[in-house]
């Protein structure tokens, strides 16, 4: 096979057009690129890939020395192509208006919640995976779900009934449904003894003081399976506390300001978490369109929600 013949062939196999190809006494080489952008972001990862195979010996097309012997004394023609992956990356990487790349989040992050605020009380939810530092973002849950009644707000007060704007580390999973496979080690299935605290924020067996009791049939159904979003994890007093991502319940289009989605994609949630354990788990709460306001904002003002006009 002629070294034009290869290039071609590598070309055809790379589905990319050969652009140059290099001639004299040093090398035969092709060099390729592919640019592709995705529509909505500005996000594009490239990879580097590199094809050789082997090419007789002798003349092409009347020009001598386009031909370098390897090591092994067999004649060899390199093909590097650069191929854009960024609108198959960022295509699985879209939550609604989200761009999920985007998000600055500590290195171990492995799980990835969207809420997106659609209008009044309701949201579209997303849950992403990536298996490691450098890895992809995955998309493995795509529903709809309901806020607080009063919407979405970055400057949440105790009782406003609105779900807090930013980017939180979910915390403590928990519910009145027994543990199943692949949920968290630390799952707790809650009885009539356990309250969520208002002024520590945290979920406490045997707790006398004021607070959610998480385990009555008041919230059965609701709280069958639970993750704390992690907001206010100080318990900053007149902040809000108890704000999770739960089930729906029936009968309600609205919350106080949690997040509930149905409860078959609230258990799938529960078993990524468990998957990576915890501290590998967060979640991304805006209004449609503002996610660019919240990309970088992990860990601001104390856990609470970021500054801005949302």
């Amino acid at each position: 096979m002629g070294i034009h013949a290869g290039i071609y062939m590598a070309a055809a196999i790379l589905s990319a057009p050969v652009l140059t190809a290099g001639s004299g006494a040093n090398a035969a080489t092709g060099t390729m690129q592919t640019s592709e952008m995705a529509e909505q972001t500005d996000h594009e990862a490239t990879k580097s890939v590199q094809v050789s195979f082997d090419a007789p010996g002798g003349k092409e097309s009347g020009e001598e020395g386009n031909q370098m012997e390897n090591e092994t004394g067999r004649k060899a023609v390199t093909v590097e192509a650069s191929v854009s992956v960024g609108a198959q990356a960022a295509a699985s990487a879209m939550a609604g208006t989200a761009d999920v790349s985007r998000f600055v989040l500590p290195e171990e992050a492995r799980v990835l919640v969207v809420v997106e605020g659609t209008g009044a009380s309701n949201c579209d939810v997303y849950a992403f995976e990536r298996s490691s530092t450098a890895a992809n973002w995955e998309k493995r849950v795509e529903t709809t779900g309901h806020l607080g009644m009063n919407g979405m707000s970055n400057h949440r007060q105790s009782g406003d009934k609105t779900t807090p704007i930013g980017v939180f580390k979910m915390n403590t999973p928990f519910g009145q449904a027994k543990t199943e496979a692949g949920f968290p080690s630390d799952y707790i299935q809650v009885d009539t003894s356990y309250v969520w605290e208002d002024d520590s924020n945290r979920l406490v067996k045997g707790s006398t003081r004021e607070g959610e009791q998480v385990g009555t049939s008041g919230y059965a159904g609701y709280y069958d399976y639970v993750i704390d979003a992690g907001f206010n994890p100080n318990g900053i007093k007149n902040q809000g506390s108890a704000l999770f991502l739960h089930c729906s319940g029936e009968f309600k289009d609205y919350t106080s300001g949690c997040v509930a989605i149905d409860r078959e994609q609230m258990k799938q949630i529960m078993q990524l978490y468990g998957k990576y354990g915890s501290g590998a788990s967060f979640i991304a709460q805006a209004p449609k369109g503002t996610f660019g306001q919240i990309y970088n904002t992990y860990g601001v003002n104390q856990g609470l929600s970021p500054d801005g006009n949302f």
